[in-house]
């Protein structure tokens, strides 16, 4: 039977009107009849609509119509207007054809983004419909400062993601990433210190991003809580922040998003969560493994990267910082005060600011449910107030 009704995806409706077959799954790539992504527990709210003065705007420079049009249909979808000159209203994202980024980087105003991320340009994408990207392309997208070098359509699902993600206010969330610089640093315990310091300002999500660890519920002694979980979410949208907010489970004011006895997430989920939590307001902090540290870093205002205070710590996290390919000025780094260095040659040596050092809390102390004066939970507080004051620290 033939359905005339509108796709309630809005990836589903981009490839059926270019003739595409939906996007698969990054688990699954055998052949497969229907959208990519189960349909949502979550009600996909539409975009808001609008007339074309009152949408973002998004800026497009490349030779290639049909690219355009692809891309076009993907800016509508995430609520931009695609212009090609950026003449009036503000731009929220510069897409660009990679080949005229490789014959023409001065092309529609582009220029090397060497000096303009500083001078607050907005961020670039590049996209390219052929199926082999060349190496001259890649180098071209680095130098330029591209956040992503997409093809289309196989990238068709990342494309939205980025453009939902970039269209929204970035000040209605905090997005803070906690990340382990080796094994035992205490990086999941200081991420549940920091959502309790986190609560008087707002609502509040902590978030296990690590698909190997033993699970933030356990370790805040929450474990078997009724509530959304990372296996619901296979069909989320980025429209779904409020529904997905108001399905997980509770402890002590902070929202839980985390795997319970099942799976925890692939890169794919994390950064749909991400964007769909990102414009609810309040505080989102992740705990990352180092296996997804890169897929959160773009929806990320700060990466905290937590280490002990030895040469052998520092010696592996340095070795982690070398293999993630992350923002200038998205990390710092907290020492936790276990081993002979100081926290400022640990910085030092790491070429990172001082966010935070802290001593161990005493034994059986419970993160989120055991608040002290002192310890983590005050360098969590002041930390958080050096965010909001917009410092490092």
């Amino acid at each position: 039977m033939t359905s005339t009704s509108t796709p309630s995806d809005p990836l589903a409706s981009i490839l059926s009107r270019q003739g595409h077959t939906p996007l698969r799954s990054e688990s699954d790539r055998s052949p497969q009849v229907g959208p990519a992504r189960g349909r949502s527990r979550f009600p996909l709210a539409p975009v808001p609509a609008g007339s074309a003065d009152e949408m973002h705007r998004a800026l497009w420079a490349g030779p290639d119509a049909a690219l355009r049009e692809l891309v076009a249909d993907h800016a509508t979808a995430a609520g931009l207007e695609l212009v090609d000159e950026a003449d009036t209203g503000p731009i929220a994202v510069q897409l660009m054809d990679a080949a005229a980024l490789v014959t023409a980087p001065g092309t529609a105003g582009f220029r090397s983004r060497g000096a303009s991320v500083a001078a607050g340009m907005p961020p670039l994408l590049v996209v390219t419909g052929e199926q082999v990207v060349t190496t001259s392309a890649w180098r071209s997208a680095l130098a330029s400062g591209a956040r992503a070098l997409l093809q289309l359509p196989a990238d068709s699902e990342q494309l939205l993601s980025h453009l939902s993600e970039l269209s929204r206010p970035r000040s209605d969330s905090t997005v803070i990433g906690v990340a382990a610089g080796h094994g035992g640093a205490g990086a999941s315990s200081f991420a549940a210190r920091l959502a309790a310091a986190a609560r008087p300002e707002g609502p509040v999500v902590l978030i296990d991003g690590d698909p190997l660890g033993g699970g933030l519920d356990l370790l805040v002694e929450h474990g078997g809580a009724a509530g959304v979980g990372w296996s619901d979410l296979e069909g989320l949208g980025s429209q779904d922040g409020t529904a997905l907010r108001e399905g997980l489970p509770v402890v002590d004011e902070v929202a839980l998003l985390v795997a319970g006895d099942g799976p925890g997430p692939q890169a794919s989920a994390l950064s749909r969560a991400l964007t769909a939590l990102a414009p609810g307001g309040g505080t989102v902090v992740v705990d990352l493994s180092a296996s997804l540290v890169a897929a959160a870093a773009e929806h990320l205002d700060r990466l905290l990267l937590v280490t002990t205070a030895t040469d052998h710590a520092v010696r592996a996290t340095a070795r982690r910082l070398d293999i993630w390919p992350l923002p200038a000025g998205l990390v710092s780094v907290v020492v936790r005060r276990q081993g002979p260095l100081h926290p400022g040659d640990i910085a030092a040596d790491l070429s990172l600011p001082l966010a935070a050092a802290f001593r161990d809390s005493p034994a059986g102390t419970v993160p989120l449910l055991d608040v002290r004066r002192r310890g983590a939970d005050r360098s969590a507080r002041v930390l958080l107030q050096g965010l909001r004051d917009g410092g490092a620290s």
